[in-house]
């Protein structure tokens, strides 16, 4: 039985269920564009130059001569990713088979890091800039919401969608590209992760996912949010980070400035993941993708623990509304 899930703007089968996606009916066999999990039992070693990642990261990527070797850490797994990026294969990894028979410690389960860590990156292989970006959408057009886990993408994405009526279409990745011209973005398709702090603040409510260290649930979206959606322009990009030192001004939003034309194209570069960092097509889409964000609202938004996430999501809607 093949499992199928919402992908981007393509399918994803596999044998083993990925909860983290949205899944769909199916009555069709893996097209072409689509993308096919396979999972093996045989052993293999990984090998090859580091070309994405790090060894303490979540994942970390070796380049190989038709593909890569996306290494799962601590859980035991690696998997092949072809040039095309459409028939991936998950094996035991020959360098982590002591996970295979004893958990030490507690990891992320292997379904869960396929996803956050490798899916939300395979558009690269495809020719598309994946981003690191919580993605809404207003009467406008799309908003993105970008920065570094755990930095609030899903908080301030969820609190914007109940508070202010945007939709939250995902609160993690997205995936960029240039069509006719345009600056085309769809949502990757993941479900609603909160850690359990900020869904208990907000009342809601999910099954704990397993392996993170501030706890984190799964929560439900509005069905609308579940279809692939139409095309939009993409209106504003906020860039979050955490300001250090600790600001003793709560009346004003002067922690969110906006980003003249080079400091815009520079900070959206840095949003951009892939599988292969090195890859000549990676970085040229990369800039590409960047010069078009670019051309549109940029803020750099430097909030600290003083802040509530309430107060910043109204800063960022006044903001927002200034410039429509």
């Amino acid at each position: 039985m093949l499992y199928c899930y919402r992908l981007f703007d393509r399918h994803i089968f596999s044998s083993h269920e990925l909860k983290l996606l949205h899944r769909v009916t199916h009555d069709i066999e893996p097209g072409h564009r689509d993308v096919l999990l396979e999972w093996s039992s045989d052993p293999v070693l990984p090998e090859g130059p580091l070309c994405a990642g790090r060894e303490n990261w979540g994942i970390f990527v070796l380049r190989a001569a038709e593909g890569v070797w996306a290494v799962l850490p601590r859980t035991g797994f690696v998997v092949w990713v072809p040039k095309c990026g459409t028939r991936l294969t998950v094996h035991p990894d020959v360098n982590q088979l002591a996970v295979h028979e004893t958990m030490a410690l507690p990891c992320r389960d292997v379904v869960n890091s396929l996803v956050t860590g490798l899916l939300s990156r395979l558009p690269s292989m495809w020719g598309d800039v994946p981003l690191h970006a919580a993605l809404l959408k207003t009467p406008e057009g799309y908003v993105l919401l970008a920065g570094m886990s755990g930095i609030g993408k899903s908080t301030l994405g969820q609190l914007l969608a109940r508070r202010h009526g945007w939709i939250l279409l995902d609160d993690d990745a997205c995936v960029a590209s240039i069509t006719g011209g345009e600056l085309k973005v769809i949502p990757m398709g993941g479900m609603t992760r909160l850690r359990a702090d900020a869904a208990n603040r907000m009342q809601l409510s999910g099954p704990l996912l397993s392996g993170y260290a501030d706890g984190k649930v799964m929560v439900q979206v509005e069905q609308s949010a579940l279809c692939l959606p139409e095309w939009r322009p993409v209106v504003a990009l906020f860039h979050l980070s955490r300001n250090n030192e600790h600001s003793t001004n709560h009346s004003s939003n002067s922690y969110i400035s906006r980003l003249d034309t080079v400091n815009a194209v520079t900070q959206a570069a840095t949003t951009a993941i892939g599988l292969d960092r090195e890859s000549f097509q990676w970085r040229t889409n990369r800039f590409h993708v960047a010069a078009q964000f670019g051309k549109i609202a940029n803020f750099l938004l430097r909030y600290d623990q003083s802040q509530t996430p309430e107060a910043v999501t109204d800063d960022i809607e006044n903001i927002y509304a200034e410039i429509h």
